[in-house]
């Protein structure tokens, strides 16, 4: 049987979930209950509040013939960068409210390019679903719960700003939130940094994100988070 938990997120959302799916959120649900992680169907993920945000686990899955294909991201969100940067960048308004600023999928963070897990039997669902299990009970949530402190946020955006950054996909966005992280850290760096990220958008973005940035830019000099 379902949980109940799970059953009335079903019956909530609009969307049309596999059989296999549904499963496949059941025998996890428990799992990330237990360290308040709740299951957010609309979105696909298990997401816990935090302070000033939210940590979360985000499934990805996908059917070929007969076989399954799992992707795993994992990251959190900080909601003084992200209502500060989501004024400044061109996400469409229904993602803003629940957009990361920082992800990485299960396979990059081990260094394991590509990775997926693929499923095409009974028992293949079972190992995967315990190695998720262990690696979040051994390594994810101490990265997530690391991950959630301000400063955390800052070194891992902008200790090396020349080079691209593991934890975010896209990365004119690292330009922005990285920037942000910066200045609401006082990072000794903070000019530095900006003008790195400015060499790479002159390179990198579009007319309207470099102008975007320096409007960032200018506001941020003025700004006191206290």
């Amino acid at each position: 049987m379902y949980s109940k938990s799970l059953v009335s997120v079903i019956k909530a959302t609009v969307m049309i979930l596999s059989k296999f799916e549904v499963k496949f959120y059941q025998q996890l649900e428990e799992f990330f209950q237990i360290h308040d992680f709740n299951l957010h169907l609309e979105h696909k993920q298990f997401r816990k509040a935090t302070q000033n945000g939210f940590q979360n686990v985000i499934f990805s899955i996908s059917e070929t013939q007969k076989e399954y294909w799992i992707e795993v991201n994992f990251g959190v969100r900080c909601e003084f960068i992200e209502q500060l940067a989501q004024q400044f960048m061109h996400n469409t308004r229904g993602n803003r409210s629940t957009a990361n600023t920082l992800v990485i999928s299960f396979g990059k963070f081990q260094n394991l390019k590509y990775f997926r897990f693929k499923v095409t039997d009974e028992e293949e669902l079972d190992k995967i679903i315990d190695e998720i299990k262990v690696f979040f009970d051994n390594r994810g949530f101490l990265f997530l719960q690391e991950a959630a402190c301000l400063d955390k946020i800052d070194d891992l955006l902008n200790d090396m700003p020349t080079k691209p950054c593991r934890y975010l996909y896209n990365q004119v966005h690292r330009c922005f939130k990285g920037v942000i992280a910066a200045k609401l850290t006082d990072n000794h760096s903070f000019t530095t940094i900006t003008n790195i990220y400015r060499h790479f958008l002159l390179k990198n973005g579009s007319d309207e994100e470099l102008l975007n940035y320096e409007r960032l830019v200018s506001f941020l000099h003025f700004y006191n988070p206290n």
